[in-house]
């Protein structure tokens, strides 16, 4: 069975992704700017990409992490612990109500936002029933 979780979306990142390539559009049809309307749509194509497919699933003992074009695959058996955290690093995730996932021994991390973030642990912890869950994950905000 697949579970797919999509990434929270912070509304002020719907404004960059969104607001930024329209003006440029806008402004590109003002000025009559044919090379502006070209640079415009090249640039919003992969925004776009990240708002609309950045997601988790788990499958079978696998996490798949799709963020556009970028994918990463976490066997859950080697995820060891997993935090709340608001980390502004780049992450793939459109929230900055994140997870940190630890995995392989402690040396890798990806950051997460799934929508129903305890939701998500428990099916985690149905898979690796090891995974060291801080307190702050469970807490309400």
């Amino acid at each position: 069975m697949v579970m797919y979780f999509p990434s929270k979306r912070d509304w002020w990142l719907g404004v960059v992704f969104f607001g930024v390539p329209v003006l440029a559009f806008f402004e590109a049809i003002r000025t009559d700017s044919i090379n502006g309307l070209i640079v415009s749509i090249i640039f919003s194509a992969p925004l776009l990409w990240l708002w609309f497919t950045t997601g988790y699933r788990i499958k079978g003992e696998t996490l798949y992490v799709q963020y556009g074009p970028f994918k990463r695959k976490v066997d859950i058996s080697l995820i060891s612990k997993i935090n709340k955290t608001r980390s502004p690093w780049s992450a793939p995730a459109l929230s900055m109500d994140r997870l940190e996932i630890l995995y392989d021994h402690d040396f890798k991390i990806v950051l997460v936002s799934p929508i129903y973030q305890k939701e998500f642990v428990k099916v985690l912890l149905e898979k690796n029933s090891n995974i060291r869950v801080d307190q702050n994950v469970w807490e309400e905000e």
